[in-house]
This record gives C-alpha cells, structure tokens and sequence, in this order.
C-alpha cells in the first residue's frame, strides 16, 4: 500500500531508503498509511514527518532503525529501545502553519474520524510536535514519554 500524498522518503531515513527505495512501504503498517492521508486531506495543508530529501535535517521521525542516532545511542548505552517507530507503526508531525497543540487538540476532537490512531503522545512531553501510532491496544489512549 502506499500513499495518496505522501512519497516514501517522508517516512524513512536516508540510509533505508538508499538501500530499499521504494520497496521500504512494506516497512510502514499499512494502517499508518492510511490515518496519515486522513490527516492531510482532514487539515488540508501539507504534513512534515521526514524532510531530508529536501536538504533538511528531519529523517527520525518515521520508521527507525538500527542506524538511526535515535536508537544507535541508546543500544549503545546498553539501553532497551522498543518503540512503534522501529516498528513502522508510529510518526512524529508537524503541520504547516499549525501549532502542536491546534493539531493535537483537533485530532482528539475528531477521534471518531481519526479512529485508526491507538496513541497520541501527551503534549506536555512533545511541545513542538505531534507523535501518533497505530499500536496493537485495546482502545485509544494518550501516552507519556
């Protein structure tokens, strides 16, 4: 599956995408995919998860690997890192010309339409943008870093 508006490189890094190209869909849970084009057709404004592709400095905030500095520092460390990302089931967003909090709280307000999301982190713990998942739980909740 892919997407109605967004290309690949959005969702991953650099590295994977120079090793997989375009095949690194199957990578992204497909259920990801499509709340992703719900949010932009529901908001109407382009989305920003990874921006590398562009010359800027954004390529952790979809699929994460192994080789990600996000995970490499905290295997390092010795640290267990499991997230929804390394899984391809979670993004980090920003949209454009709207705060964190406007896309958070209209996001909570129209859950029903956004039903595919499971978790949406706390804005207390991410001020400047906006993680969801499509995570295997029972019901909807917001989550704590």
């Amino acid at each position: 599956m892919v997407s109605k508006y967004f290309k690949i490189q959005e969702l991953v890094s650099e590295a994977v995408y120079k090793k997989y190209g375009e095949k690194s869909w199957e990578f992204i849970d497909c259920r990801l995919i499509k709340v992703l084009d719900l949010l932009r057709e529901h908001f109407n404004k382009p989305i920003t998860i990874n921006n590398w592709m562009w010359g800027g400095t954004l390529e952790q905030r979809g699929l994460r690997t192994n080789l990600d500095e996000l995970v490499k520092k905290k295997t390092e460390k010795g640290t267990l890192y499991i997230s929804q990302h390394i899984l391809g089931k979670a993004v980090d967003f920003n949209v454009k010309g709207l705060s964190a909090q406007e896309v958070y709280d209209e996001i909570l307000r129209n859950i029903e339409k956004f039903y595919l999301i499971s978790r949406i982190e706390n804005i207390k713990d991410t001020p400047t943008w906006v993680h969801i998942d499509v995570a295997n739980v029972d019901k909807f909740k917001i989550f704590n870093a």
